[in-house]
């Protein structure tokens, strides 16, 4: 249990009728346009769709202030060492590169991202259904197939086509 309080998050920046709000984050639903920064936990899973704060990335208009993000996964995946989030493309293999999962910690940058999961449905608690929470050993593919898997079946809800 202490090990699942340190991954959850308390609220969220969250874009709504077009101004940023901080919102509780149990109230999140897929298809949020969501705002992560340096000291986050990641609120809900979800794929960065802009690297920065500006604004104009959201709406197709501003370039990417930085390159990548850095996130630290090792409390959910068990993986080595936090991982750098590219510039996000939308190829199939670059959208699952640049998820990111629900109780990662985001140690350097910042991202614009939308919501693909929350509640029960993130990967997090599948892992603890399936009673491999907290990891033992590094879970980073099978988490990202379990990602890859809950993108498919919510691409259409969210409207990123996954080619």
């Amino acid at each position: 249990m202490k090990q699942f309080r340190l991954v959850q998050a308390d609220d969220a920046e969250v874009r709504r009728d077009g101004v940023w709000i901080r919102y509780d984050a149990a109230s999140l639903v897929v298809g949020d346009i969501i705002r992560v920064v340096e000291g986050d936990v990641i609120p809900a899973d979800c794929v960065v769709v802009s690297l920065g704060m500006d604004h104009l990335d959201l709406e197709g208009g501003g370039a990417p202030s930085e390159e990548t993000i850095t996130v630290d996964s090792r409390l959910v995946t068990g993986e080595e060492r936090p991982r750098q989030i590219p510039i996000p493309q939308h190829q199939t293999s670059e959208i699952e590169q640049s998820t990111l999962f629900y109780g990662s910690r985001v140690l350097d940058g910042a991202a614009i991202c939308v919501v693909t999961a929350t509640g029960d449905r993130v990967v997090l608690s599948k892992l603890i259904r399936e009673g491999r929470f907290p990891p033992t050993s590094d879970l980073t593919e099978e988490v990202t197939e379990i990602g890859r898997l809950e993108l498919e079946m919510q691409n259409e809800e969210i409207g990123i086509e996954m080619s």
